[in-house]
Formats: structure tokens, sequence, C-alpha cells
């Protein structure tokens, strides 16, 4: 499965730290720096396989195990705050 940025979403950067505001629940979402990463991942539809292999490449010591945690619980937190979305 692939996901996507919410288009409806509201972005703001400062200093490199990113916050978004999903209109509907009018509430502040701050990305750390994995959530960040994500974030960018999303410009285009991406899988969490294809996150994880970016994070592996760029973080080669961290284990797979658990880069795919962190990334599949910040898509699990993304997609409850709507601020993606799963492609169709």
């Amino acid at each position: 499965m692939q996901y996507v940025r919410n288009p409806d979403v509201s972005v703001t950067d400062v200093d490199n730290e990113i916050f978004l505001v999903e209109p509907d629940a009018d509430e502040i979402y701050y990305l750390d720096e994995v959530g960040s990463g994500v974030w960018r991942l999303l410009e285009s539809p991406c899988s969490v396989d294809e996150m994880v292999e970016t994070f592996l490449a760029t973080f080669p010591d961290v284990p797979e195990s658990r880069i795919r945690t962190d990334v599949r619980n910040i898509i699990d937190d993304m997609l409850r705050a709507r601020v993606i979305l799963a492609a169709t």
C-alpha cells in the first residue's frame, strides 16, 4: 500500500521543524526528525517498504526491525491524524 500527503493539510517549516494542521481537526501536529523524513518522502506516493529502504540507506547502523517499527508507527499516527492518506 502506498501513502500520500493529505492535500488539505497546511504545512509550516520553522528551522527545519515541520508542523502540520489538518483543517477538520484544527490541531497542530508536530513532526520529529523521523516523522519529518517520512513527510518529505511522501512528496510523491510511497510505501512503507520504500521508506524503510531509504532510511536503511541513510542509517545503515540502525537495525531494519527498529526502522520498520518506527516508520510503521509514524504512518499509523499520521493516518489517525489525517495528515496522510492511503493512496487509492
